[in-house]
């Protein structure tokens, strides 16, 4: 079964509920960079090499997210929807039409103060939250808001960082 795997070049997916993974082999140049990223998932001495039972998918897309020669590639089968939703002071976070998270903010005329930010459980680590207030900011920026990050996790994501100097209120 090994060698004929070796000797059959062809594309091959793998996936579960989540992720669907596809390697090319004939553009696979770098094994060790997926190996040294996560080798419960990646071992080229098992049969399928790739074992997405070893990590969630965020991990596993993470590491592909890396690979140099474009040889892997990853789709994860149920995106996130992020929402501005200008009404109700949010941006909010959907998948599959439910809401999983939300950056809540007080409008007082061009400040905006962020007070909260959540995922819910099991959606953590996904890098949802910050895309949620990724969305706020590009907002605020878009109407010549700023705004005062009072909810923990947006006052550590900006406070110090150049990238958010021209929206952060003095």
């Amino acid at each position: 079964m090994a060698a004929k795997e070796n000797l059959n070049r062809e594309v091959r997916t793998y996936e579960n509920e989540e992720i669907r993974v596809i390697w090319n082999p004939e553009s696979c140049t770098h094994v060790g960079e997926c190996v040294r990223g996560n080798p419960l998932v990646f071992d080229p001495m098992r049969r399928p090499w790739i074992d997405l039972t070893q990590a969630c998918a965020k991990d596993i897309a993470a590491v592909i997210d890396r690979c140099p020669s474009g040889a892997l590639r990853a789709e994860m089968k149920t995106p996130v929807r992020i929402a501005f939703e200008e009404e109700a002071c949010r941006s909010a976070a959907y998948r599959d039409d439910v809401q999983i998270g939300e950056c809540e903010f007080l409008v007082s005329g061009n400040l905006w103060t962020l007070t909260h930010t959540g995922v819910r459980p099991g959606f953590e680590g996904q890098g949802i939250a910050r895309k949620l207030v990724e969305k706020v900011i590009e907002e605020a920026r878009r109407r010549g808001a700023v705004i005062a990050p009072v909810c923990s996790y947006a006052r550590k994501m900006m406070l110090g960082r150049e990238t958010y100097r021209d929206v952060l209120a003095p």
